[in-house]
């Protein structure tokens, strides 16, 4: 799978990530390069952002799910330069801190209805993006199967 820069910009990388940390507080940086592997499938956003879907654990969601996961190293490896990026980006402009080997927000960027669809989704799914990721990283890393 390429990690297409017209779909996956810097802007909407940034969002994705700003909007995640925003419902998880703080991540470390392992958690945070996980963010854009999971927004870069539409499928796994769509279910995450569903109204009626709730989060139960990571182990549960992979079962759940396997077939999302199938190229999730393919997509972890290509986000990686745009992860960071995203967050060097993010920090010049002062919508996140970085301390203890990880970020925080802070201050949001907004989400406004002219950033898209693809925004208003990303910004649907980000509690449960932030679920997913705010795990045990190792247990994540193993079970997506990423090779570093």
């Amino acid at each position: 799978m390429k990690f297409s820069s017209y779909y996956n910009n810097l802007g909407i990388n940034a969002f994705a990530i700003s909007s995640v940390l925003k419902e998880a507080e703080f991540l470390s940086l392992p958690k945070i390069a996980l963010i854009l592997p999971v927004v870069a499938h539409r499928e796994m956003v769509n279910k995450l952002g569903h109204g009626r879907f709730r989060f139960v654990s990571f182990e549960q969601y992979l079962i759940d799910n396997i077939e999302y996961f199938y190229n999730f190293n393919e997509r972890y490896m290509a986000s990686l330069t745009p992860t960071v990026n995203a967050l060097q980006f993010l920090y010049e402009i002062g919508v996140v801190q970085l301390k203890d080997h990880g970020a925080v927000i802070a201050s949001a960027l907004p989400f406004d209805a002219s950033m898209g669809k693809r925004a208003e989704r990303v910004q649907r799914a980000s509690a449960n993006i932030a679920a997913l990721v705010s795990g045990n990283a190792e247990v994540f890393y193993l079970n997506a199967r990423i090779e570093l």
